[in-house]
Parts: C-alpha cells; sequence; structure tokens
C-alpha cells in the first residue's frame, strides 16, 4: 500500500514503529513550501478483517476521539482525522526531539540516570497531564437526567504510561503520546483490550489479573518511570514476559535493593508510595502527586531543569542523527 497524502497532509518520510497493525509518517499541510519542515504526525491504521481488526478499528477511533476533545499542552493537538481510500488515519502534531526512553539509554540497552532536579520537573508535567486526562470531562447529554451536574468525567486511563509514550522536544517540552490503549466511557468494555500496555510498566494487579486499570495502575506506571530516571536502570525487564511479570508481583519498594537513597522527604514519599504492590496504599489521583512534587526542595530549579531537559535532548537528537545511514 503506497500512500502519498491524507485529509490534506502530504506524507514525507516513515517513522518506525514497533507493531504491525499502524504506520507513522512525518507530514506537512499539502501546498507547503519543499523546503518547510513537517511539524505534523500522521498515524494510520492498516487495513483487515475479522473481529480482531474490528476491535483495532473502534480503538483507533476512539484514539482520534479523545485526542480532538483534549486540550492541553502535554497532549499532541489532532490536526486531521477520518477515513481516506479505505484507510483510517489520523493526523497530530509532531515532537522535535526525542522519547524517554532514548534519553534514558533503553533503546541503546546501557540505562543512565538524570538529576532528582530534572526527574521532579518530568514526574511534575506527566502527572499534569494525567490529572487532566483522569478528571477529562464533556458536557452531559441533553437526554440524561441521571444528574443534575452539567458535565460528566468519561474515566479516561492512559493504560500504557512508559518512556517510549513520553515525548521530549529540544525546547524541554514533556508530551503523552499513545492514547492507542487507552480507555473510556466512550469505548465499550468488550471493545477494550485488558492486556494492553507494556508488560514492564504495568501494575502489580493488573499483571496478575486481581483488579482492573484504574488511576492507581496509572500511577505504578508513573512510579516506575520515576524509580528509573533516578536509578539509572531498568526496573522490570526479565528474560522473557513472563519474568517479568513475576518481577512485578515480587517487587518490594521496602527492600533496600529497592530504594533510592538521597531523596527529599516528599519525593521519596511519592515513589515509595505509589509503587506500592497494594494499589489501596497508593495517592488517589495524578494531583496528589503534583502537589507532593510541588513541596519537594527539587522542585525549586523547575525552570534551569527545563532548560537542562532542552540540552540533552538536543545533544540525543545530534548524536542520532549522526549515526543515521
Amino acid at each position: 500500500m503506497e500512500l502519498h497524502s491524507l485529509g490534506g497532509y502530504r506524507l514525507i518520510e516513515p517513522v518506525p514503529v514497533l507493531n504491525t497493525v499502524t504506520r507513522l509518517y512525518r507530514a506537512k499541510p499539502e501546498g507547503a513550501p519543499e523546503d518547510a519542515p513537517a511539524t505534523q504526525l500522521a498515524k494510520i491504521l492498516m487495513p483487515g478483517e475479522g473481529d480482531e481488526h474490528r476491535m483495532l478499528k473502534a480503538q483507533f477511533a476512539h484514539e482520534a476521539n479523545l485526542m480532538r476533545s483534549f486540550s492541553h499542552t502535554g497532549i499532541p493537538s489532532l490536526r486531521a482525522a477520518g477515513t481516506q481510500d479505505g484507510v483510517d488515519f489520523f493526523v497530530m502534531d509532531y515532537v522535535d526531539g526525542v522519547d524517554l526512553a532514548v534519553l534514558l539509554g533503553h533503546e541503546s540497552g546501557e540505562p543512565i540516570s538524570l538529576t532528582k532536579e530534572l526527574a521532579v520537573y518530568l514526574l511534575g508535567q506527566l502527572a499534569n497531564v494525567l490529572h487532566y486526562v483522569h478528571t477529562f470531562e464533556v458536557p452531559r447529554a441533553e437526554d440524561d437526567d441521571t444528574s443534575e451536574d452539567e458535565f460528566e468525567v468519561i474515566q479516561v486511563l492512559h493504560r500504557d504510561i512508559c518512556p517510549a509514550n513520553v515525548y521530549l522536544s529540544v525546547d524541554g517540552d514533556v508530551v503523552l503520546g499513545d492514547f492507542g490503549s487507552a480507555s473510556s466511557n466512550w469505548l465499550p468494555a468488550e471493545l477494550t483490550s485488558p492486556e494492553a500496555g507494556h508488560v514492564a510498566y504495568k501494575a502489580p494487579e493488573r499483571v496478575t489479573g486481581s483488579g482492573t486499570a484504574t488511576v492507581k495502575s496509572d500511577l505504578f506506571s508513573l512510579a516506575v518511570i520515576l524509580w528509573e530516571i533516578l536509578r539509572g536502570e531498568r526496573c522490570f525487564v526479565a528474560g522473557n514476559e513472563l519474568e517479568t511479570m513475576d518481577a512485578i508481583v515480587r517487587f518490594d519498594i521496602s527492600h533496600s535493593s529497592r530504594r533510592v537513597s538521597g531523596l527529599s522527604s516528599k519525593l521519596s514519599e511519592v515513589l515509595r508510595r505509589n509503587l506500592d504492590r497494594d494499589p489501596g496504599r497508593r495517592y488517589d489521583d495524578a494531583y496528589r502527586v503534583l502537589q507532593r512534587l510541588s513541596q519537594s526542595p527539587e522542585a525549586q530549579s523547575a525552570e534551569s531543569s527545563r532548560e537542562e531537559l532542552a540540552a540533552l535532548v538536543q545533544r540525543a537528537v545530534a548524536s542520532r542523527g549522526a549515526v543515521k545511514p
């Protein structure tokens, strides 16, 4: 299948993906000058048949609908969406930079740590986005007389928070992307894949099947990212998926081998509480994470941390460009 343009956007170059059901392309508006940068990203669902494809099609439409409805600087803006020549697609803003997995060395297999101040900045930005997502509300239908409230929270859960889905720009922006695994009241339960998400960032209750995805399972994933940023190593990586799941179930943040030393009390609390195996002991919402992070002494250098992040991303982009064939 050869595509050249979709929804008024010209496809410029493919972007590597790790699955066989979607394609990504850098894109720019039709009619834009040849030397104009490709500032958009087109996501395409590959054609298919059967029940599995019908589920993928519903999830793809759900992702586009969420992104069309969201309005937050930490989430890519949707520019176009629809079906053209039998192909489902949507076009969103492209984040010029790298993802967090690249910055942390996960792609190269040589993980590194970042400063506590940078960790607080990164997690603060992500917690802000998650709070927005988890509390996202829309006008209640006129014929819905079940409540006097004019708006309803549609119960959005990301369900795939991991470094590969955290995009970092050359200006120091932190953007949460890939809502393809997300759930909400807009997507029927039978069309929501319970196993969605990167295994190494799933909460224990999702791994064992003892509980479904919740706000607290998203917070667990967020805390895994924080742990990896601070420790400079992967938290849950084993020889295979089953071993990784077993490591998650056995994980004990109170064990000395799992602790991170030198943290302020507020930052330590964020990490300890949200990495607890028992969801009942985690924070109730992302706002609590944001509140505690803002109260930590590491948060005092937020602006300089943004500048530091921008410099790190610019170096990472230059380094990747140097090794491209």
